[in-house]
């Protein structure tokens, strides 16, 4: 049984999501139930090396680690859900990803109707307790996005919509410049002449990083550039920095210059920067965001879908960032097509500071997406149903992971 699409926009444009969803009643409660869920790990081929403060995140000849999700109901529709493993980032390996939902989130997914996300997520939670840790964020993202993916199709609406409706349908990126040499990275930035904003890695040598910066900055005078640390600066060592960057322009913010548990240190570094500080690693959640803002450590909170366990999660934690006074960056974890234009989405309804960094299309050789539409670093906010792409199964079957 298949949802009245003419009940569910009357519905729509009378009540909003909440009683159109309700309009769709017996075909949601039947038809629709998730039947089956499939969890793929891929190697994905990156075309050059993205090194960032804590090391190495992908090159030639070291595929990066994605797992794909593929949910399919009763009535054969089909959702797709994504998230990439980058373990000196954080904790969640590739194994541990599969392992989890395999184990422990598929069971919970299947015979529910997409449109039970919320009931989903606190069984989720439940069973993987965010409590010591972030409790599996990333795996628990990729779930998500299959779901709402499936709401999408079967409501007939774009993503975006089911979040309140996109404030823009195009969205220029940001794009990262990986640790090198001060040469090779004004040669980067030199590479992309259309993207006006990157953000800058730098590692924890101060010396070495204002030679970066300086070629940067000579190279392309016109840019702005958000700094990362990437948690590679000690606070005492982060002082001499501070102070030989403090006439650099271009310079728009600085992200997580600490290590992410530190926050006295990042506080002591907010009161002597010249520049508004930006938590990203020290941010998994909205209770964390509500803690920055009452500690004072931070300006800014840097989204991410996958950290934060979802595209749902990620919002909530914009809403408790923007009541707290605290701007909203929005980045990813060089993402492939299935994660990125789930940011996308949720970045096409938000007001961010800066251009959001998603870097896939710089370093991946392919994002195993069809239909998304990207203009040198501009992409156009889908307005097809659910994510708006089509995933390109026999590709992603073809470059299975062992594990």
């Amino acid at each position: 049984m298949s949802l009245d699409r003419r009940a569910f926009a009357q519905a729509l444009s009378a009540g909003g999501f909440a009683l159109a969803v309700s309009a769709g009643g017996a075909a949601l409660s039947q038809g629709s139930r998730i039947r089956k869920v499939e969890v793929l790990p891929t190697g994905i081929p990156f075309q050059s090396e993205f090194k960032i403060g804590v090391g190495s995140v992908g090159g030639k000849g070291k595929p990066g680690k994605y797992v794909f999700i593929r949910m399919e109901t009763e009535d054969g529709h089909v959702g797709w859900g994504m998230t990439n493993t980058v373990p000196n980032w954080s904790y969640e390996t590739v194994e541990a990803v599969v392992g989890t939902i395999e184990g422990y989130l598929k069971p919970l997914a299947l015979g529910k109707t997409p449109f039970e996300l919320n009931l989903l997520k606190k069984q989720m939670d439940e069973t993987i307790r965010p409590a010591v840790s972030n409790g599996a964020p990333f795996a628990k993202s990729a779930v998500e996005i299959a779901m709402l993916d499936l709401q999408g199709k079967i409501a007939g609406l774009p993503l975006h919509a089911l979040l309140g409706g996109k404030v823009k349908s195009a969205i220029d990126l940001c794009f990262a410049v990986s640790i090198d040499t001060p040469k090779a990275m004004a040669a980067e930035v030199s590479k992309w002449p259309a993207c006006k904003c990157f953000k800058v890695k730098v590692s924890g040598d101060a010396d070495l990083d204002v030679k970066r910066l300086e070629a940067i900055s000579a190279a392309r005078p016109d840019i702005q550039i958000w700094l990362d640390a990437n948690q590679s600066y000690q606070p005492i060592a982060l002082e001499r920095f501070l102070r030989a960057i403090a006439d650099f322009r271009q310079i728009r913010c600085f992200e997580q210059p600490v290590r992410s548990e530190d926050w006295l240190g990042l506080r002591r570094m907010r009161e002597k920067s010249p520049y508004p500080v930006a938590l990203d690693e020290g941010s998994f959640s909205s209770f964390d965001v509500a803690r920055a803002a009452v500690l004072d450590v931070a300006d800014l909170v840097v989204l991410k879908v996958p950290k934060s366990g979802g595209v749902t999660n990620c919002y909530k934690s914009s809403v408790v960032a923007e009541a707290h006074g605290l701007g909203l960056l929005g980045s990813g974890l060089t993402d492939a097509g299935v994660s990125l234009i789930a940011a996308i989405h949720l970045y096409s309804t938000l007001d961010l500071l800066l251009p959001p960094e998603l870097n896939g299309p710089q370093f991946l050789s392919d994002l195993f997406v069809e239909d998304l539409q990207i203009d040198g670093v501009t992409v156009t906010v889908p307005d097809k149903p659910g994510l708006g792409i089509t995933v390109p199964e026999a590709k992603v079957r073809a470059h299975a992971l062992k594990l």
